[in-house]
């Protein structure tokens, strides 16, 4: 399961210190190239700094500077359409803040940039055909977590009419039968039962926030969810999952929709949510209110 995966990857150690990158072509087709290069004087950096230049016909264009480390993700293959080259600069922040260049060369050369925050797990989808990759929707900060503690789900991105697109298809997944729906509920529950704990003997949940680690599987589970297309069944998950008050079991603790309005727009105001259009999903309409 995606939920499971994706918590285990985030479970994963961090990469090793960056060694310092030598500079020179990294990517080469005819008379272009992209060239790793020193950061210009222009800019305050050390021996480590990098920068990303496409020379092509004795021109040079300088894409981007600043960063720890480049790396060329994708290349096309011969009669495959565009990008010609897909490159990463990293930041080498803890963030993973980055830039992608979609690199085109004919019929006019044109460059294709996406910045933003754990831009470094960005990965590339095997096969045949136009580029894909997942991009990392992250959300940050929620609910008291902290900056390790971000939640991220894949966002698969393909290349469609000269421009990165939302691989809708990718994307969204079938419904969650019951057996899935009640390991996410007790998963969740119990999380929620445990903050629960933390704040008793309170009658309200949210706001305030969740105070050490934030809520993670919860933020997770309905995230994927809703980015799959159901938010309805995040809906519910989340009502179900809600814990009961301690004096009066017949009750919810209040918070709830206080809860979900504010996962709401932490998932429709990410940049990634309206560069690619996301409110098309299914059952998007169940989050517009909380906008």
């Amino acid at each position: 399961m995606r939920f499971l995966s994706t918590l285990l990857l985030l479970a994963a150690p961090a990469p090793a210190l960056a060694q310092l990158q030598p500079t020179g072509p990294i990517w080469e087709k005819g008379h272009a190239s992209i060239q790793v290069t020193a950061c210009p004087g222009n800019i305050d950096h050390d021996d480590f700094c990098r920068g990303i230049e496409l020379r092509k016909d004795g021109r040079v264009q300088r894409l981007g500077a600043g960063y720890l480390t480049v790396k060329l993700l994708w290349a096309s293959r011969r009669g495959s359409p565009g990008p010609d080259a897909l490159v990463f600069g990293d930041d080498g922040g803890s963030g993973g803040d980055g830039d992608l260049f979609a690199v085109t060369l004919v019929p006019k050369l044109t460059v294709h940039k996406l910045s933003g925050e754990r831009m470094d797990i960005a990965t590339v989808r095997p096969g045949p055909g136009p580029l894909r990759l997942d991009l990392a929707f992250d959300i940050e900060f929620f609910n008291g977590a902290s900056h390790a503690g971000v939640t991220i789900v894949p966002l698969p991105v393909r290349w469609a009419g000269g421009d990165y697109s939302a691989d809708l298809e990718a994307l969204k997944a079938p419904a969650l039968t019951a057996r899935e729906m009640d390991f996410r509920a007790l998963a969740i529950g119990q999380e929620l039962q445990r903050w629960k704990e933390d704040v008793y003997p309170a009658d309200r949940l949210y706001p305030p926030e969740a105070i050490a680690h934030g809520t993670p599987v919860v933020v997770q589970a309905l995230a994927e969810s809703i980015l799959a297309g159901h938010a309805d069944q995040a809906r519910q998950l989340l009502r179900r999952a809600w814990p009961r008050r301690s004096d009066r079991y017949d009750l919810a603790m209040e918070g709830e929709d206080a809860f979900w309005a504010a996962l709401c727009r932490a998932i429709v105001n990410h940049p990634l949510w309206k560069r690619f259009d996301l409110g098309h999903l299914p059952h998007s309409d169940m989050l517009v209110p909380a906008n």
